[in-house]
């Protein structure tokens, strides 16, 4: 079987077809790469920002984990905070600076009124929910009746 030659002309459309062909396929992916890497700049960049903005959310109606809240600020953190011992109780800081404000103003920065029952109860001792979906203000619960009561009537 003969091979058919091809003249200049056909020689020339196929290379041009091939290098579009070519370029596309490196456009595609060049963009790709492109894409990937400034999703990755955004997520490394921001990612504490992202987790913080999730978990204002996600723990919303859950009891939040204590090593994420500031009890001097009543504010979830974005990061785990210092667990520090004031009068055989753990308390968790943002800083030092909180903890020294909550052992000069013990009485009024450690202990607060349940939401529902009204009862005084110690931060240390209590359940931590959020206040509101969406904000990082934390509420404390004596126990767990009164922290499912809480969230069935804001719903």
């Amino acid at each position: 079987m003969s091979k058919k030659k091809l003249t200049k002309r056909e020689l020339q459309k196929r290379q041009i077809f091939e290098d579009k062909k070519n370029k596309r396929t490196l456009r595609i992916s060049f963009g790709l790469l492109f894409v990937f890497i400034i999703l990755y700049l955004v997520f490394h960049t921001f990612w504490y920002d992202t987790k913080f903005a999730y978990r204002q959310y996600a723990f919303y109606g859950k009891e939040v984990p204590t090593e994420l809240v500031c009890m001097n600020g009543d504010k979830l953190l974005n990061h785990k905070s210092l667990k520090l011992s004031y009068k055989g109780k753990d308390y968790f800081f943002c800083n030092r600076d909180c903890y020294e404000h909550l052992v000069n103003h013990y009485k009024e920065d450690a202990f607060i009124p349940d939401p529902l029952s009204g009862d005084t109860i110690c931060k240390a001792n209590a359940l931590i929910g959020l206040k509101n979906r969406g904000e990082p203000e934390i509420v404390y619960f004596q126990n767990r009746k009164t922290f499912n009561q809480y969230y069935k009537s804001k719903k």
